[in-house]
């Protein structure tokens, strides 16, 4: 098994590019401790892909190997329609408060930007974690440091719904070019 050669890092980035057919075969073959360590490596949202392939009973062991936080993140995402767009959210993602300033804003993207697969747009939220809008990261790097989010918001965003299904969802992405979309 070459994968279980490879650094964790490496081997999960292997992984997820890889046919179901390959993946189920590498699975069934890695001992349950290297197993574990890659499903927890893996991005939430390649591992719940994956278990979709699986048969029911086998995603329930699987899941069973999973952090507490890992497990949380990928039954609440196990628990959207096929075909909708809950099936592809990954939960890592920037976001920032919009009392915050811009030096604050910089300052959580230093911290958290290396554990998010797309940063070019930065969410702003409330206490509550509702989305209030979408800011690009080059407004932020055209900003003085001590401006305030607010100030940089205009409160227009396009965002989907977990519910979604796919087909509306690469719509949006095209209209509105964009990667990633809240």
């Amino acid at each position: 098994q070459m994968i279980s050669h490879l650094s964790l890092h490496r081997a999960a980035s292997v992984f997820k590019i890889l046919e179901v057919t390959t993946q189920k075969r590498i699975m069934k073959n890695l001992p349950a401790f290297t197993t574990a360590e890659l499903l927890n490596e893996l991005p939430a949202d390649d591992r719940t892909s994956f278990f979709s392939y699986l048969p029911s009973n086998v995603v329930r062991e699987l899941v069973k190997m999973l952090t507490p936080d890992e497990r949380k993140i990928t039954l609440s995402l196990l628990g959207y329609p096929e075909g909708s767009v809950g099936r592809l959210m990954t939960p890592d993602y920037v976001y920032v408060y919009e009392h915050d300033s811009v030096e604050d804003v910089l300052n959580t993207i230093r911290k958290y930007a290396k554990n998010s697969e797309t940063i070019d747009v930065i969410y702003v939220i409330n206490d509550k974690g509702e989305l209030l809008d979408d800011i690009r990261i080059k407004d932020f790097i055209m900003a003085s440091p001590e401006k305030k989010v607010n100030e940089l918001m205009d409160g227009r965003f396009i965002a989907l719904h977990a519910g979604d299904d796919q087909e509306v969802a690469n719509e949006a992405f095209k209209m509105n070019n964009r990667v990633a979309l809240p």
